[in-house]
């Protein structure tokens, strides 16, 4: 009779998969090397969750609700402006290795829809925040893109330029004009 999978040491397993992955990547990703690095045996990770398929797909949903997960609670501040804040919050260096991961992940997950329809079925709609949906796309679009920018390159001054271009163009709340005809 098979043991049966304990729950907690699960999430130990998992948690520590998903910070081995940010620290080395998705792509080349397998068993051993990760088993090593948490201590145990290739077939701890098999027993707890079923094969590398699976791990992989955990890790991929943890990175995103992990990073989800930050942005949220950064985001409770009151009277912070929630587009500036998600930029300073993404853009920060320390969060850039999550983001590296995070696009890692998209990308698999793109390639492979049918492996990974949870993680492609929230990638988008967990992040729109705010209740006009087509300015909350676009908003998550911009931030994606100059994220991907900003990790490609390494020029923050340039990108946070085009950052506050972006902010400029943006309505004001009250008037409905841009901020650079105000």
């Amino acid at each position: 009779m098979p043991r049966p999978i304990d729950p907690n040491r699960r999430q130990q397993l998992l948690e520590a998969s998903i910070d081995y992955a940010v620290e080395h990547g998705l792509s080349d990703l397998t068993l051993r090397p990760l088993a090593d690095a948490l201590g145990v045996m290739p077939n701890t990770l098999v027993h707890h969750f079923g094969g590398k398929e699976e791990l992989l797909s955990a890790i991929l949903n943890g990175v995103r609700d992990r990073l989800q997960g930050m942005m949220r609670a950064e985001m409770q501040h009151p009277g912070s402006d929630p587009l500036r804040g998600a930029w300073r919050w993404t853009s920060s260096p320390e969060r850039l290795p999550f983001f590296r991961s995070f696009f890692e992940a998209y990308g698999l997950a793109l390639r492979q829809p049918d492996r990974f329809t949870r993680f492609l079925g929230r990638v988008v709609t967990d992040w729109l925040v705010t209740p006009d949906v087509p300015r909350a796309t676009l908003d998550l679009a911009v931030l994606r893109g100059l994220l991907l920018d900003l990790l490609t390159t390494g020029e923050r001054n340039r990108v946070e330029q085009a950052f506050a271009l972006y902010l400029a163009s943006l309505p004001t709340p009250a008037t409905g004009t841009s901020a650079t005809e105000v």
